[in-house]
């Protein structure tokens, strides 16, 4: 994080060393973020709000006195939770949801065939709430439209896209150990709820999308306080428009007991399949301070 900071920084200097007008401006941001899930299937549920922090280089270039365009670098730190399988019983989930692991490595379920490479069948997570943990570098443009000068401050509107790109996950997994045994993926008799920390899936797709991008609108207002030299604070509400997490799990068995409603999971047939949680954009309310020189 260190290199990709002075990364930003040396970047931002050396784009306002070339910027001798006034219809650039460039500084430094930070600020949380509070993201959730919009859910469209009954195989997952959310588990509360999710939270971040974004650092990085904004800023913005000015067709006239009012109205330019706003862009920047950002880096963003974000985790989320949600509940799968038996957890998630105010949406009754048709299924329980496993996979294979090796120390940290979550290994790829191959849908087709119905298995898990590489499975030693007594290293099985019977999964019910993961924590998300992802790194992404994030790209906002925007348009934006600020008044005059009112005293000392400008207050201003931007619209446009956040895209924001993976460049790291991990997950926090809570559930319970089971083996793959008869044919079918079963509980531990005397298993107790667990927590594996810092898992990670060894396939190519991470179980969040590698590109996802939401419509924003901010509001804000910059203040004059010394020079040419601005502090300002804004707000702003991002619609998801593209999924946050992988449709189709590359790791994730969803089993599925064909036993009558009413009667218990165990009794049934099962059928398994890579689960698939349908189209789940990310909706963030993101707040920002920052300095433009």
């Amino acid at each position: 994080m260190k290199k990709l900071l002075s990364l930003l920084l040396i970047s931002g200097f050396a784009f306002g060393a070339q910027a001798q007008d006034k219809k650039f401006q460039i500084g430094l941001v930070l600020g949380p973020t509070f993201n959730w899930a919009k859910i469209q299937t009954s195989e997952i549920e959310r588990n509360g709000i999710g939270t971040g922090f974004t650092i990085g280089i904004g800023g913005n270039y000015l067709f006239n006195e009012n109205i330019g365009l706003a862009s920047g670098v950002q880096f963003d730190l974000e985790s989320f939770k949600i509940n799968y399988g038996s957890n998630a019983t105010s949406t009754t989930p048709s299924g329980r949801v496993f996979y294979g692991y090796n120390d940290t490595d979550i290994l790829k379920y191959d849908d087709e065939t119905d298995v898990v490479e590489g499975l030693d069948t007594a290293k099985v997570m019977e999964l019910t709430t993961r924590k998300f943990k992802g790194k992404y570098v994030t790209v906002p443009i925007f348009l934006k439209f600020q008044t005059n000068m009112i005293g000392k401050f400008k207050y201003y509107g931007k619209f446009g896209l956040r895209t924001s790109f993976l460049v790291g996950s991990r997950f926090d997994d809570e559930g319970y150990d089971a083996t793959f045994t008869g044919g079918n993926y079963v509980r531990t008799g005397t298993a107790t709820h667990t927590l594996r920390a810092d898992m990670k899936p060894v396939t190519l797709l991470k179980g969040l999308t590698p590109i996802r991008t939401a419509v924003g609108i901010y509001g804000g207002a910059e203040w004059n306080f010394t020079g040419s030299t601005f502090l300002y604070m804004e707000a702003g509400f991002n619609y998801g428009i593209t999924p946050s997490m992988q449709i189709t799990s590359g790791h994730l068995v969803n089993q599925v007991s064909d036993a009558a409603a009413g009667s218990a999971y165990e009794t049934g047939n099962f059928t398994r399949m890579a689960l698939d949680i349908k189209n789940n954009p990310q909706h963030i309310f993101e707040v920002k301070v920052g300095l433009l020189f």
